[in-house]
């Protein structure tokens, strides 16, 4: 049997993606988020540092992120 966790997103945001995968195949923000991350680490193509804090800032910019 497998443990979950919750992850908590602003409400806006879970509208945008579901706006945003409205024509793609996922069933789910979930899903989207499942896909996106697990393809993230697949990436040979890694995030700096510096690039990482730039992303959160904007993140934290938008209301993403406290």
């Amino acid at each position: 049997m497998s443990d979950y966790t919750t992850i908590s997103l602003r409400k806006e945001f879970v509208a945008d993606v579901e706006a945003y995968i409205e024509d793609e195949p996922f069933g789910s923000v979930k899903e989207f988020v499942k896909h996106v991350v697990v393809q993230e680490m697949e990436s040979d193509q890694g995030v700096s540092e510096a690039e990482a804090k730039q992303i959160a800032q904007k993140l934290r910019d938008l209301g993403y992120m406290e």
